[in-house]
């Protein structure tokens, strides 16, 4: 697979860089496990993030073991995550309860269409009695999902409010094996105009075509209960998603809960905990501007809760947010006092860069300068070129990113000296001495003027005296 990669670093060989790892300020050892590799791929740690110095990483740069750069880019990644991501509704049968179904004679009828979805599903059952036992198991249908479902949203026709309920999601490829791949409470509660609302259920990624839910408390019966599912495709292209616990710092001067990360991240999502059981509260999670630190931006709001229910604790869901810009600064305003601050965890996605392999290793990640800035590379065309050779699903193998070392230092970080204006000073001096000669030119006139006019003031005197004469 090296070979591959030579012909495309040729391509880059013409470009002239002069930057060296002693132009950088942090020097990252590069761990390249896999052997005879064209590219690898780095996504960003938080240390990088915090020890980079421009704000659009182009300070960041790799070198061979010659202390020689490679090329280097950033690849786009969560573009495609979002693509890759959708909700599906799932056919949802409800199944006998088990109470009955232990004497009863059940029969199950799929009927599905051309596509392969369930067009038709029923249970029928013969037990000798009307009596109605309200269900306890229902089966989702899921096909054959495109992508792995890793979550199950339910809904139902009543009650609106006052329903805590617990369940068990299992998966089987028919509908006799089963294996469990999740469990969850789902809630909705209401009372003097606050409400509460959780129908989201997290699983183990899963591509079975059957899933069975179970449930788990005796709470009311959910008649209607319907399902949908959210279908993600987590192929080597999509850079999966990181969680960091932001670090508390007290109250601001506003009365709101203050975080910090330790470094600027890409945030997509958080997961805001109360410190108390059986606390609830409004509150609006806000982000400083990343360009004007008196200005706070809000993500979201959310009405947080932690209620007990025997062993276990009920908590409102994540939240989910666009990427935007990288943020480091992070506050929580609650419209009622809290006991206790709130644990607040960022969800977020590291930007992917690929360097090839051009000499050999090992390789080093340099990070922040004031002064350099590595080249443009076409990265994106020699990844093409590759998966056109190893495959369209080939992803260049992951290079880990070591504890970093000094390099430059502090002095990695000072601005260039500000270059000598030659050209202003050359423009300016012609100027100054135009304006000179300009000047000489006058005051001469001047002088000649004024020559001239005693030279004939004294031959008109000399004039009037011969006259006299």
């Amino acid at each position: 697979m090296r070979h591959a990669g030579c012909a495309l670093v040729a391509v880059f060989a013409g470009a002239v860089h002069a930057a060296t790892p002693g132009d950088y300020a942090w020097l990252f050892p590069l761990a390249t496990p896999v052997a005879d590799a064209s590219a690898w791929r780095i996504d960003l740690p938080p240390e990088v993030y915090a020890r980079a110095h421009d704000v659009e990483l182009r300070d960041l740069e790799v070198f061979n073991a010659a202390g020689q750069p490679v090329p280097f880019a950033r690849v786009s990644s969560r573009a495609e995550a979002a693509s890759r991501t959708r909700d599906i509704a799932l056919p949802t049968l409800a199944l006998p309860a088990q109470s009955r179904a232990q004497d009863a004679d059940l029969r199950l009828v799929i009927e599905r269409a051309a596509d392969g979805r369930v067009r038709r599903i029923d249970a029928d059952e013969d037990t000798g009695t009307d009596d109605a036992t309200p269900t306890r198991q229902w089966l989702l249908d899921a096909g054959e999902p495109a992508c792995a479902i890793e979550r199950i949203t339910l809904a139902w026709d009543a009650p609106a409010s006052g329903v805590v309920a617990s369940f068990v999601v299992e998966a089987g490829p028919d509908l006799q094996a089963w294996r469990r791949v999740g469990a969850g409470n789902v809630l909705a509660l209401e009372q003097d105009g606050t409400r509460i609302e959780r129908r989201d259920i997290t699983i183990d990624a899963t591509r079975e075509p059957w899933l069975r839910l179970q449930r788990r408390d005796d709470g009311v019966p959910l008649p209607g209960l319907r399902a949908s599912a959210r279908c993600v495709d987590r192929d080597g292209a999509v850079v999966p998603r990181d969680w960091i616990e932001a670090n508390p710092s007290g109250r601001d001067e506003a009365g709101a809960y203050a975080y910090r990360l330790p470094a600027a991240l890409p945030v997509v999502g958080a997961r805001i905990e109360l410190g108390n059981d059986n606390a609830l509260a409004a509150l609006t999670l806000s982000a400083r501007d990343a360009l004007d630190a008196t200005r706070w931006t809000p993500l979201a709001r959310q009405t947080a809760f932690r209620l007990r229910a025997g062993a276990e604790t009920l908590r409102n869901a994540d939240l989910e947010f666009p990427v935007g810009p990288r943020r480091d600064a992070f506050r929580i305003e609650s419209a009622t006092p809290l006991a206790v601050a709130p644990k607040l965890s960022l969800a977020w996605t590291p930007d992917r860069f690929v360097f090839l392999a051009e000499g050999a290793g090992p390789y080093v990640l340099a990070v922040g300068s004031a002064r350099a800035r590595r080249p443009a590379h076409p990265v994106d065309a020699a990844l093409a070129t590759l998966r056109a050779t190893l495959g369209a699903d080939w992803q260049p193998p992951a290079a880990i990113a070591g504890p970093p070392r000094e390099s430059a230092g502090a002095r990695a970080l000072q601005p260039a000296p500000r270059p000598v204006p030659w050209r202003s000073w050359l423009l300016w001096s012609v100027l100054v001495a135009g304006a000179a000669l300009i000047a000489f030119f006058a005051l001469r006139l001047l002088r000649d003027a004024d020559a001239g006019s005693a030279s004939g003031k004294d031959g008109s005197t000399k004039h009037a005296k011969k006259a006299g004469d």
